[in-house]
């Protein structure tokens, strides 16, 4: 049995301000957050920094609005995948900023998701519902990375929203000499440099069971 259904998804990436660090011993924490503190012209710094979150919506783009199921017999794989490629959250107004200051935390950054648990694993990984009775998906963060050289401590495939409870990972620019020039200009405790959006590739797996269909 074909199931057919309007492509309606749609993905928000919401930008907590949660701080990360790149290790204790230099002393550079990372937050994110809205453009507010993102300065006119060449200043990279507002005192203040970020004000906000941010809420940043990706659009799956496709030559059909369709997306065509089978009823399964068990729990498994449809073999439909949807991936964002590299996308960049200052499109939407996200950033990512560095901190340069003694009273720079040191804890990593936290990742919270609002998805709907189904209850339901496979291949270790949490199935989360969607608004179809039976169809399921696993979302995959993965290739992080922001200006500068600025890269993140997430290894390969990436990490797989809501496979534990409490899920970080943190920032970290491995050139002293970019360093120097960026994030040494935040060097108290309310000044923050722009490094700039967030890069990250999401993909999509979708998953059925016998409730489908």
């Amino acid at each position: 049995m074909k199931k057919f259904f309007r492509h309606f998804l749609f993905l928000i990436l919401c930008l907590s301000c949660y701080t990360a660090s790149a290790g204790t011993d230099d002393n550079v924490g990372y937050i994110v957050g809205n453009s507010y503190g993102v300065g006119p012209s060449d200043q990279k710094w507002r005192e203040t920094g970020p004000n906000g979150d941010a809420t940043v919506i990706f659009r799956y783009a496709t030559s059909t609005n369709n997306l065509v199921f089978y009823k399964p017999t068990q729990l498994g794989p449809t073999g439909v995948k949807l991936q964002w490629s590299q996308l960049d959250t200052a499109s939407g107004g996200g950033f990512l900023y560095c901190n340069r200051s003694d009273s720079t935390s040191g804890s990593a950054m936290r990742i919270e998701n609002a998805m709907v648990d189904s209850g339901k694993m496979y291949g270790s990984h949490k199935l989360f519902n969607t608004s179809v009775p039976g169809l399921y998906y696993t979302l995959l963060i993965s290739n992080m990375w922001s200006a500068y050289g600025t890269v993140t401590n997430v290894s390969s495939p990436g990490i797989y929203i809501g496979d534990s409870a409490e899920q970080y990972f943190s920032w970290y620019n491995p050139s002293e000499d970019v360093l120097y020039w960026s994030c040494n200009n935040a060097n108290s405790t309310r000044k923050y440099w722009a490094v700039g959006g967030i890069y990250q590739t999401l993909t999509i797996e979708f998953y059925t069971d016998t409730n489908f269909g």
